[in-house]
């Protein structure tokens, strides 16, 4: 018994070594903060639109796996309109804008102690014939709207952990 503990905790250093070398992320402007990889790319774009894109993983990678982070400021965000109300004409627009858009799944949850939902949905962008996976979360905080999405290729993989403990990471100021 007390050999497994050991086993046990020898194999989880490296991984407690390993999480303490992210990085962090923060922009008073953009209102929260987040962890990320430090073999990923942090840019802020138009919007104050912050991502986190994935490194290459061979010299035919030609996709690169994101996390990004939009807030966009609204006085009727989270008072007049609540997030339950809100997926339906989400997912109207993202039927309307996305070609071959399938719903895999939509689960509500709490996010920083907030309502918050998670879509996760396959499509083809416009003009394209690259089938794409997002895993999307939305919530209003503070009469904030915060949209948080992951996107790669629909058979990748390899950066969908990574993207995961980026999204958790997320703390709204």
């Amino acid at each position: 018994m007390l050999r497994s503990f050991y086993c046990l905790l020898l194999l989880s250093f490296p991984l407690s070594l390993l999480a303490q070398d992210w990085r962090i992320f923060k922009d008073t402007s953009c209102a929260f903060t987040a962890k990320y990889p430090p073999f990923w790319v942090n840019k802020i774009k138009e919007g104050k639109r912050v991502f986190f894109t994935s490194p290459t993983e061979n010299e035919n990678d030609d996709f690169l796996e994101n996390v990004n982070i939009s807030m966009t400021k609204n006085a009727t965000y989270g008072t007049e309109i609540k997030i339950k109300d809100a997926v339906p004409s989400v997912l109207a627009e993202l039927t309307n804008s996305l070609d071959d858009f399938s719903k895999k799944s939509e689960r509500y949850f709490k996010w920083n102690n907030t309502d918050a939902c998670e879509l996760i949905y396959t499509c083809k962008p416009k003009d394209s014939e690259m089938e794409i996976k997002i895993t999307q979360w939305f919530c209003f905080s503070k009469q904030r709207l915060f949209t948080a999405t992951y996107t790669a290729k629909s058979n990748n993989t390899v950066y969908q952990v990574p993207a995961a403990k980026i999204l958790n990471s997320i703390i709204f100021r």
